[in-house]
């Protein structure tokens, strides 16, 4: 495991699943575009009487450490961005700085919060 230090790249194994989009019309006469894309996290299935968790894909979850600060007597906190990875090897997601407490960012390098299962990747009906 790296250490929490300005520039540390954290790579987390994050599960994916698809999704239909619909995008707005390419052109004043044409209607919504709709597009298959991975969405990062799990879809969520009625099994029986329960929910299991279940993805189609795994891409990665990227932390960079832009600082880490200790406020006096208040619990250190990393200062990070988080980017995306997808199957696919596409990369997304905002540049947003966001703040944390050490541990809570610590639980979010060890993984996904819950447990799923990988399952064939399918592709949804597109609706002409």
């Amino acid at each position: 495991m790296s250490k929490i230090e300005p520039g540390a790249v954290f790579t987390v194994p994050y599960p994916y699943f698809r999704e239909e989009v619909d995008l707005p019309p390419e052109g004043p006469n044409e209607g919504p575009v709709t597009n298959i894309t991975w969405r990062p996290g799990v879809r969520w299935v009625l099994v029986y009487d329960d929910f299991e968790a279940e993805a189609e894909g795994i891409g990665a979850m990227l932390l960079t450490v832009i600082d880490v600060h200790k406020p006096g007597r208040f619990p250190a906190r990393v200062f990070f961005t988080r980017q995306w990875r997808d199957p696919d090897g596409k990369l997304f997601g905002k540049g947003a700085l966001r703040i944390t407490t050490v541990p809570a960012f610590l639980r979010r390098t060890k993984g996904y919060m819950h447990e799923f299962e990988l399952v064939a990747p399918h592709t949804p009906e597109i609706k002409p």
